[in-house]
């Protein structure tokens, strides 16, 4: 069983994995910032990191509201779609920005961002364990 705590802060992974998603600025910015990282391999490893096969089985209320999941489960079928679109491995960020699939995919995660945003993101220091 995950705790409580742990999943707040995997929430908080999410959004900020939405926020990343769903903004074409944030990827360019991302990849200026670090040149020597593959951004297209990130932003497909991170969401693999935080919603695994089963996250129906750990990710739930009252963390995640019934709206997040539902945003949760239409994002994540936009992310398989998306990368079982796409060539493995992955384009570079500047051709793949440009693909179908990856404008649809921002658009599917500024949908489930605008939901999470609802409640929004809860501070770290919050989470502290030990408060």
């Amino acid at each position: 069983m995950t705790s409580e705590i742990v999943l707040w802060r995997i929430r908080n992974r999410i959004i900020e994995y939405l926020d990343l998603a769903a903004s074409e600025g944030h990827q360019l910015a991302y990849q200026a910032a670090a040149p020597h990282v593959d951004v297209p391999s990130e932003l497909a490893n991170q969401w693999e990191d935080w919603v695994r096969p089963d996250w129906r089985q750990y990710l739930k209320p009252p963390v995640f509201s019934y709206e997040e999941l539902e945003a949760i489960g239409s994002f994540n079928a936009s992310f398989a779609a998306a990368m079982a679109a796409t060539k493995d491995p992955l384009p570079p960020l500047g051709v793949l920005l440009e693909s179908t699939k990856w404008v649809e995919l921002r658009g599917a995660a500024s949908a489930a961002l605008d939901v999470f945003r609802t409640r929004g993101h809860r501070p770290e220091a919050d989470l502290d364990e030990s408060s």
